[in-house]
């Protein structure tokens, strides 16, 4: 018997899979237990539509992703780090002070896990920062760390 899976289903397979099972596994373990159901015209039509939604709802989010990282390149971040007569710097800057600064020189929100930094910024200069804002879409934001 040909069901749908309703949830992961352990040695089975994962939501919204298509599989072929033995008809008394269907009808005493999957069915009752609404892990599964029988595989109609309908139920076909109706996996297939969410499917379309699902994909559809994805190009629009990596579309948002898109327009934000070209936006982003051009835009410079200026982040402020306490230094010494010498010139020495004090502090670092990381990934939630670019957020921080972004959100508050531009109005953009971008959660700090978003942001690659491998290591703190410990000195001045103009840095560029990749930011990831999809699966596969990248942008870079350029930060200027300057002293007080």
């Amino acid at each position: 018997m040909k069901v749908l899976l309703l949830t992961d289903v352990k040695g089975q397979g994962k939501k919204d899979e298509v599989k072929n099972v033995s008809d008394g596994y269907a009808r005493n373990y999957l069915l009752p237990r609404k892990l599964a159901v029988e595989l109609t015209p309908a139920v076909l039509a109706d996996l297939e539509a969410r499917r379309a939604e699902k994909l559809r709802l994805e190009a629009e989010e990596r579309a948002r992703a898109e327009e934000l990282a070209k936006s982003l390149e051009s835009l410079l971040i200026k982040v402020t780090l306490n230094s010494g007569a010498d010139g020495k710097v004090y502090g670092s800057v990381t990934a939630r002070d670019i957020c921080d600064a972004l959100s508050a020189q531009h109005k953009i929100e971008i959660d700090k896990y978003r942001v690659i930094l491998p290591e703190p910024i410990k000195s001045f200069g103009t840095f560029a920062v990749k930011v990831k804002l999809h699966a596969d879409v990248q942008g870079t934001l350029n930060v200027l760390v300057t002293g007080k």
